[in-house]
């Protein structure tokens, strides 16, 4: 019997080590940390090492590699807590605004300081955006850069504690977009006095141990980057002890490691070589782990086993692509889908249909609950082939000889392209589709991302990162305003434009986070996004991430919800996590 066991779980019961990170290979490193000591995270890489070695420009696009480490080591004016509905003051003390919305004040924290010893000012956070503000009118080459040029018109130091952001509309979320941390939303403060210095920000590296780059106000230090290693020492001389605000991280380093494929990191978090993985989504593997004493995730043993996200999965469209310009053909494909069978194929049956872009957060129901309504009417993320065959016929395709749709003697042909993280998801919705008549395959690739973000792709799988509390962030994801041409990169990968859409949301902007009237506009626009069929809704997004409690405790759970157990949010979120972890032997 034990010879049918996968191989993940037999590795798994052999104590298999994969890095051999025990004291002997912990000894090499710069400085001997114990093992109970250090925390060790596996981050699932886009290719087996780190490419960018010596990349810790937060604002670098090329910024991938650090997204599971040193922007950790960056702190925000405030975190954000989605669980909870929460914000965590860190940086800034607090916010408000004049009566129209149309400027921001917000009052820094005194006593804070810079890993080097310089003092955080107000001049820091104003040097920040401005350096973006101006970059996103230009060059366009520095990450998010474009959303602070079309947001501010200008931020001023008005004294070393205060910061005031003139906007150049009237922005009731503008808390929410620029000064909150979470998810992959946020900002990272950098030194106005190291920072201004610099000629070509978007090609500077950051990086420069005998430096000590990067300076970052946080309670780290980097020690050594490799294509294999990332160290983070603990900084004792860290501001928020000094001060009072906050306690020291219990641990001393931290170690980040390519996590590789999803076998190693199930095995490297089984056997207790590592504290914590990137997701390993496959609902089989993750209730192997959980049944470890040691394993655990954020809703403990049980399924879903992981923390709901804001990136529910859909199957895009790119619309720069002719091809999918028939809003028939568009309803097809999502009429091909059959969204039962990829929940119990890929997730075992633990996960949830989804019905539009928005992700199932208790703070959105009323905009879910409109949303689903819409979709039901317009067929969309319903499963019915023969709807499906007859809108492909309307179209003008009839199927050939081997079954297959095609139109002026051309066999319609979609590549998917997706990310690692999405690999279960590909290839069963490329079956789905060649079954359906639609020569479909799938790619996932170390060059996928970029191929994406650039707008090269044809069909893709991938997440949303909109709407968390509020509706509008999700809505604007597919104004025109977002329908890049080929070559300009963004995350919003639809790139659709419909002027009728853009009216809509322009209503719902213009309305404050929790205005009775949001429901009604968000009714608006999603009817015309329902009618053109804009994308594939698949389903919820779940972070099924193993947590190993032999070394530490107190990780995020369904009964400890103070943060998400995710590490590598662009935001640097993990941050806020790092200071609640305590060594297991205090549990």
């Amino acid at each position: 019997m034990a010879d049918r066991r996968n191989p993940v779980l037999r590795a798994l019961l052999a104590g298999t080590f994969i890095l051999g990170l025990t004291g002997a290979a912990i000894a090499q490193t710069p400085g001997n940390v114990a093992r109970e000591k250090t925390l060790v995270v596996a981050h699932q890489t886009e290719a087996p090492n780190y490419r960018n070695v010596g990349m810790a420009n937060p604002y670098s696009i090329n910024n991938e590699d650090i997204r599971g480490s040193i922007l950790n080591m960056f702190e925000p004016l405030f975190y954000y807590n989605s669980n909870k509905d929460e914000i965590i003051p860190w940086l800034a003390e607090s916010f408000d605004f004049n009566g129209d919305f149309t400027q921001a004040t917000v009052k820094l924290r005194d006593g804070v300081t810079w890993s080097d010893g310089q003092p955080f000012t107000a001049k820091d956070v104003a040097f920040t955006y401005e350096m973006l503000r101006e970059n996103g009118g230009g060059a366009k080459d520095l990450v998010q850069a474009g959303n602070v040029a079309a947001a501010v018109a200008r931020t001023e130091a008005i004294d070393p504690l205060t910061v005031v952001f003139t906007l150049k509309a009237p922005d009731p979320r503008f808390a929410l977009s620029f000064l909150m941390n979470y998810y992959d939303i946020g900002y990272q403060i950098v030194p106005e006095h190291i920072w201004s210095g610099v000629e070509n920000k978007a090609e500077f590296s950051n990086f420069d141990l005998a430096q000590g780059w990067p300076v970052t106000t946080g309670p780290w230090k980097l020690v050594r980057f490799t294509d294999s290693q990332i160290f983070m020492d603990r900084r004792d001389d860290y501001w928020g002890a000094a001060a009072g605000f906050t306690d020291l991280p219990a641990m001393e380093r931290i170690l980040t490691v390519p996590g590789g494929t999803r076998d190693r990191m199930a095995q490297m978090i089984g056997s207790g070589q590592v504290d914590i993985t990137a997701d390993l989504q496959l609902t089989s593997v993750m209730k192997e782990l959980a049944a470890r004493p040691d394993v655990t995730t954020f809703s403990g043993k049980e399924a879903p086993y992981g923390s709901i996200d804001w990136w529910p999965t859909s199957l895009y469209f790119n619309h720069l692509n002719p091809k999918w310009g028939d809003a028939r053909l568009r309803h097809a494909v999502n009429y091909f889908i059959d969204r039962d069978q990829l929940i119990e194929v890929v997730y075992g049956g633990a996960s949830e249909k989804l019905f539009g872009p928005f992700p199932a957060f208790g703070a959105l129901k009323p905009y879910t609950d409109v949303t689903r309504t819409l979709a039901e009417a317009n067929g969309i993320g319903v499963f019915d082939p023969a709807k499906g065959d007859a809108l492909m016929q309307e179209a003008g395709f009839t199927k050939n000889a081997s079954g297959m749709w095609e139109k002026d003697g051309t066999v319609l042909a979609a590549q998917i392209e997706t990310i690692p993280q999405l690999d279960p998801v590909a290839p069963v919705v490329a079956e789905q589709l060649r079954r359906a008549g639609i020569d479909a395959q799938f790619r996932s690739s170390p060059e996928s991302r970029a191929v994406m973000r650039d707008g090269r792709a044809d069909l893709m799988i991938f997440g949303h990162r909109g709407s968390i509390s509020d509706p509008y962030a999700t809505l604007a994801m597919y104004t025109c305003a977002n329908a890049l041409p080929e070559g300009q990169p963004t995350m919003f990968m639809a790139r659709w434009c419909n002027e009728e859409y853009d009216a809509a949301v322009a209503k719902v902007a213009a309305l404050p986070p929790g205005d009775p009237g949001l429901a009604d506009g968000v009714s608006a626009a999603m009817e015309i996004w329902m009618r053109e069929a804009v994308e594939v809704p698949l389903t919820e997004w779940y972070h099924r991430v193993p947590l190993n409690t032999a070394y530490w405790g107190n990780w995020p759970s369904l009964e400890n919800p103070y943060m998400q157990p995710a590490f590598w949010y662009t935001s640097g979120q993990f941050g806020y996590v790092l200071h609640q972890l305590e060594p297991a032997a205090a549990q």
